[in-house]
């Protein structure tokens, strides 16, 4: 019983609309028997069965589309008068199927939401055809305009939806990217320090060199590769940062910032009376010394998902936070019992705030998860490699 209830949980949407497939369909029979036009049960199972094709691995929802369509109007042609005359039937062989327009609405949102825009359109102006077409070419001239109107505004609801949904998922990718660029244009505020700090110690070899040269010419081999070690870490520091501000994912590195010796203050702030939160970490781990970017991303994700917590989980009862170091990467988990905030992506979960650490963590090579664990758990977590990180 609790796994079909955690499948519906995660189906929500399946389960709804194979409800409403079931409410109409039975209405459709009742109304067929009633009537006699056995001919549009097949439009009313067919057309629906179609579209929850859809929903299958690897389908192809224009294709799905097209398929459905073609045959809602395929059964309609047949439907037509004349083709009742041919066959010896007065009037048209069958009526409108309420299934049936009801899976082709669904259709319409579908395609209008997650289509690029010139199938959408069309695919959205075909299925007018079928969903409009149908009670005029199905029942007589008096229903069929009356049926026409309300399929014609049943078109016309469907469009509205799915480009209102369209729209809503417009802005939160421009929300998702503003908050990527955001976050970059931070990293290039700090690229000054990051300059100054590698150059300095450049310069700062090089006169030493200088010095060794003079004073005991054997060392100047020692004095040279420090300048060149120097050097080497400036270029792998400016690149990986660099490579964040172009938009390459894979590189990019954080600047020193807070370490994770600070944690302890941020969870006491946090929570004052050590009531909620459980601090978990190796022994050390705080005066251990980190590569600078993947000491500061440690602590900002500890941050950004404490924040969450305060923000989306209001009657949290507990909060993990464990950090570790394992295999040469740092690991960071912060996990709690209230309930999550909606997930962004299928990388990275919770609010635009995790966008910008997932920005960063994805900078130092390393992975980000954010997501549901169990029954009213919500856990954040990170990979950082320690070697290579600067």
């Amino acid at each position: 019983m609790i796994r079909l209830l955690r499948w519906i949980r995660r189906h929500l949407g399946l389960v709804a609309e194979l409800a409403a497939y079931g409410f109409w369909l039975l209405i459709d029979l009742v109304l067929t028997v009633e009537a006699g036009s056995f001919a549009t049960i097949g439009a009313a199972v067919a057309v629906p069965l179609v579209v929850l094709l859809r929903r299958g691995p690897g389908a192809r929802l224009v294709s799905t589309a097209v398929i459905a369509i073609c045959l809602s109007i395929t059964i309609s042609l047949f439907s037509t008068a004349q083709v009742a005359v041919l066959f010896g039937i007065p009037g048209p062989v069958s009526r409108i199927a309420f299934t049936e327009q009801l899976a082709l609405a669904v259709l319409v949102i579908t395609v209008l939401h997650r289509c690029p825009l010139r199938p959408a359109l069309g695919l959205s102006a075909a299925a007018a055809v079928a969903i409009v077409g149908s009670p005029i070419m199905r029942m007589t001239e008096t229903a069929a305009s009356t049926f026409g109107v309300l399929s014609a505004l049943g078109w016309g609801g469907a469009v509205a939806i799915g480009l209102v949904l369209r729209e809503i998922d417009t802005r939160r990718r421009a929300a998702v990217e503003d908050i990527r660029s955001a976050e970059r244009m931070e990293l290039a505020r700090e690229l000054h320090d990051v300059v100054a700090h590698h150059v300095t110690g450049i310069v700062v070899a090089a006169q030493a060199a200088a010095v060794v040269a003079r004073t005991s010419p054997d060392d100047v081999d020692r004095a040279l590769a420090a300048i060149e070690t120097a050097g080497t870490d400036a270029l792998t520091a400016m690149r990986r940062m660099v490579g964040v501000l172009r938009g390459q994912d894979a590189e990019g590195a954080r600047s020193p910032g807070a370490e994770l010796a600070e944690v302890r203050t941020l969870v006491h702030r946090f929570d004052p009376d050590a009531r909620l939160v459980r601090l978990t970490a190796d022994p050390g781990l705080e005066h251990a010394v980190l590569p600078p970017g993947v000491a500061a991303t440690g602590y900002r994700v500890v941050q950004e998902a404490l924040t969450n917590v305060r923000r989306h989980a209001p009657h949290v009862a507990t909060v993990e936070v464990d950090i570790r170091i394992r295999e040469e990467a740092l690991l960071v988990s912060v996990r709690n019992d209230g309930v999550p905030p909606a997930p962004v992506s299928g990388r990275v979960g919770g609010g635009f705030g995790l966008v910008g650490m997932g920005e960063r963590v994805a900078a130092l090579d390393g992975t980000f998860t954010a997501g549901p664990t169990g029954p009213g758990m919500w856990q954040v977590s990170v990979w950082l490699p320690l070697r290579g990180a600067r």
